[in-house]
């Protein structure tokens, strides 16, 4: 039995970021560990964080700088010598007069992370996200 592997399946609007290994047990959907969406009314992130509990996620808006900086711990699994993975990151907005980062909201679904910044209402703009940073340790 045959199988290609793409060894560059995610994308990712930043050129310094390695190329994503494919995942071969995931059917579909996108193969980014992190995506940004616009949808009508807000700047959507969502991060793959896989084996993280959301009471284990941790967030701070930063209002000044118009960003969300998030951590996440997957645990520890010592009978697997595993000391699990760290994650940390942010989203960046450059145009705060579009976007209301004061009331974003961050959740964690199934080691799924999802940021949403609001629009402010009757704002018209594409997405203005400058930075999408995931570090994993």
């Amino acid at each position: 039995m045959s199988r290609k592997m793409k060894s560059n399946a995610g994308s990712s609007a930043e050129n310094s970021s390695p190329p994503l290994l494919r995942n071969a047990f995931q059917k579909s959907g996108s193969q980014a560990a992190y995506e940004v969406i616009e949808t009508k009314n807000a700047c959507v992130m969502r991060a793959d964080l896989p084996g993280c509990l959301e009471s284990d996620l941790t967030y701070s808006v930063d209002t000044v700088g118009n960003s969300v900086h998030f951590f996440a711990n997957e645990p520890a699994m010592p009978e697997y010598e595993s000391a699990g993975r760290k994650y940390g990151g942010s989203m960046v907005v450059d145009n705060p007069e579009a976007f209301d980062v004061k009331k974003a909201k961050v959740k964690l679904i199934n080691g799924v992370l999802w940021i949403t910044v609001p629009k402010f209402p009757g704002t018209k703009t594409s997405v203005g996200v400058v930075q999408k940073k995931i570090i994993r340790t």
